[in-house]
């Protein structure tokens, strides 16, 4: 994207923005330039992180392929990273930057955006504005006619355990996925299909998996998420954005910039709109290993975090797809509020994951925080994930055993 205006083979635009490398790395850099987004406000005054840099030379990176291990900076570049930073016992210990990112740039944060949607669920349930075993209509009448949730309940939707006719291929042009792109007006559409016109119309059209009962089997569809937002939204009174500056932002010291994405009707997009700045991802993610508090305040009640932590149902998780893989063995992992849960011994965490490779990576145990983003040139790859996997473990071990 240099020159006035850039050459055309290298000019980024909404068809390649998203999903099209090479174009993606400035992409998720720049998001609010190519579609239309809405901010969340700052704090009122900033509260600065404490930092103890370490270079964390002694950490070796094991390659998913068992050929050999890499440095922090080789780890990095393979994974196509721009922002690395490692948070212990509140302190910023480690920060590397490339792709022309920096603590203060925001980033495209993909589906990590639904661990915020899930978390704030989870506060307006721990208010008592509803309860997990609400029926979704009860709050969001308009879904009636939609099979995927019209005798689900808040929490199978919260776990994404609700039976949905939905596929999450991002390499199918006629998957459900891109349809979902499209009507958001985010991906170019197919010739000859007619699409909804905006999320909500589009969300009521959704239809129950004939094989599966509501509550059996977790099935990761990014559709959910938008209507837990949905739901969570009537129950506060306010949107995503306004919930998240009130219970989260404004507590925790933020500044510079967050925005999330919106449709093209302005519906704002808790799927995977988020857009936050490293720094201010470092401030939740110091709030959230260290049992809710943040500069003395508790922001999060710890209830709250020790209900993610402890996970879902791994009977559920293993029945779906997305159990077995590299990085997700069978018996090890489930699924709770929209957070993946790590439950292998001696590496216990929960984490928000992004396709592209956006981790926030929550060890509460050992304190340590480490929030990676990255602009890698396929949405999910078993090699990518489990390099940073490896990375998350090796940087814990090596901080944790000093």
């Amino acid at each position: 994207m240099q020159g006035f205006p850039p050459p055309r083979d290298l000019r980024v635009t909404r068809s390649t923005a998203l999903l099209t490398p090479p174009y993606n790395r400035w992409a998720y850099l720049n998001m609010r330039l190519l579609y239309p987004s809405a901010p969340v406000r700052a704090a009122a005054e900033p509260i600065a992180l404490e930092r103890r840099i370490d270079d964390l030379d002694g950490v070796a990176v094991p390659r998913p392929d068992g050929n050999g291990t890499a440095g922090l900076g080789d780890y990095l570049r393979e994974t196509y990273g721009d922002a690395l930073v490692v948070v212990h016992e509140g302190r910023v210990i480690h920060e590397r930057y490339a792709n022309g990112m920096h603590a203060d740039h925001p980033h495209q944060m993909m589906s990590v955006t639904k661990s915020f949607c899930g978390l704030l669920a989870l506060l307006a349930i721990e208010d008592g504005r509803m309860d997990e075993s609400d029926a979704v209509v009860a709050h969001v009448p308009e879904l009636a006619d939609s099979s995927a949730f019209a005798d689900a309940t808040v929490g199978q939707v919260l776990d994404m355990t609700n039976s949905m006719a939905f596929t999450e291929d991002y390499a199918d042009p006629l998957s459900g996925i891109r349809r979902y792109g499209a009507v958001l007006g985010w991906t170019d559409p197919v010739p000859g299909i007619r699409y909804e016109d905006n999320l909500p119309d589009y969300l009521a059209t959704l239809e129950r998996d004939d094989a599966e009962p509501h509550g059996r089997t977790f099935h990761y569809q990014t559709p959910k998420t938008d209507v837990l937002n949905w739901i969570t939204n009537r129950v506060e009174g306010r949107s995503f954005r306004e919930t998240l500056h009130d219970r989260l932002w404004s507590r925790l010291g933020t500044d510079g910039e967050t925005y999330v994405l919106l449709d093209r009707n302005a519906t704002l997009v808790a799927g995977g709109g988020l857009n936050a700045t490293p720094e201010n991802l470092a401030r939740f993610a110091a709030m959230m290993t260290a049992d809710g508090v943040f500069a003395g305040e508790q922001v999060v009640p710890s209830g709250v975090i020790r209900k993610i932590a402890a996970g879902g149902d791994i009977a559920a998780f293993d029945r779906g797809p997305d159990s077995d893989d590299v990085v997700h063995r069978r018996g090890e992992w489930s699924y709770r509020a929209q957070w993946w849960v790590r439950h292998t011994p001696g590496r216990e965490a929960f984490m928000a994951i992004g396709i592209n490779g956006q981790w926030i990576h929550l060890d509460p145990a050992r304190r340590i925080a480490i929030v990676k983003q990255s602009s890698q040139p396929v949405s999910k790859d078993e090699y990518l994930n489990g390099f940073d996997l490896n990375a998350f473990d090796a940087i814990a071990a090596h901080v944790s055993s000093r």
